[in-house]
């Protein structure tokens, strides 16, 4: 059974599209039953739920009669099967551990990153929770090979102009979080909402260039699922990751999930 460490994510975006396409690519780095491959730690950034807009709504794919469901269902008949049920039965990121998405033995972690109860002023109490936060998911993922995190929005530098102590830099993972596991010997697959500020190659090279300065490990490529909103996997490795992820990224981009799952290599 995967190991979970309490909490959970926005329910509501269990199962959908973006679920599928993301734990499509995790099991294709990691794939399950497989021996050699790494054990994987999924650090989730839960913040409150957000019910005021349509997100997590994405499941038509999953019904047999759309148009594009067989499409899916022969990329990885296997997850797809297993989404179907969390979406019928418990739709809820609990249940994507329960019905097992990704590897045995994967921990997940969930504790709530939020800032609500805390004043804008406590800058000190905010800092010492997300602190608390970071090390409770770091004692989660201890065991782990492959970080998996798994921000609302993306990456920040350290130096950002919205500090992470503000209440919404809760959707961001800050660079020197993640330095924190890359430092004890973790390789990384962080996710990334692109925007419109460049073209979405671009942004991928550019957040990959904030990862090389700031995380001690090696940028291999960034994925990008194009499917709703635009999605990058900023995929950065140890010396001893390095080769396998690399291989498994050069395998994605011949393989039937090449029009779904480009590669841009860094």
């Amino acid at each position: 059974m995967p190991c979970w460490h309490s909490g959970r994510v926005q329910d509501r975006y269990a199962g959908d599209l973006g679920d599928y396409l993301k734990f499509g690519l995790l099991r294709w780095l990691a794939p399950p039953g497989v021996p050699t491959s790494p054990q994987l730690g999924v650090v989730w950034y839960r913040t409150a739920d957000e019910m005021h807009n349509a997100d997590g709504k994405y499941i038509a794919y999953l019904d047999p009669s759309h148009r594009s469901s067989k499409h899916f269902r022969e990329l990885d008949q296997d997850l797809y099967d297993r989404l179907a049920r969390v979406v019928a039965t418990e739709r809820s990121t609990a249940g994507l551990a329960a019905v097992g998405v990704l590897g045995t033995g994967t921990c997940f972690f969930g504790d709530l990153l939020d800032f609500a109860d805390l004043p804008v002023t406590a800058r000190a109490a905010r800092q010492a929770r997300r602190r608390s936060w970071l090390q409770r998911a770091m004692a989660a993922t201890a065991g782990c090979d492959l970080i998996f995190a798994d921000p609302d929005n993306g990456i920040r530098p350290v130096a950002h102009l919205m500090p992470a102590t503000q209440t919404k830099a809760v959707k961001y993972a800050y660079l020197d979080e993640l330095a924190a596991f890359a430092g004890r010997g973790q390789s990384l697959v962080v996710y990334h909402h692109a925007d419109r500020s460049a073209s979405v190659e671009e942004q991928a090279r550019r957040r990959l260039g904030d990862i090389a300065r700031d995380v001690p490990i090696k940028p291999v490529a960034a994925v990008r699922a194009s499917r709703g909103t635009t999605r990058l996997f900023l995929v950065v490795a140890t010396t001893s990751d390095a080769g396998h992820l690399a291989d498994r990224l050069a395998a994605l981009a011949v393989s039937p999930w090449k029009n779904e799952l480009k590669v841009y290599w860094a």
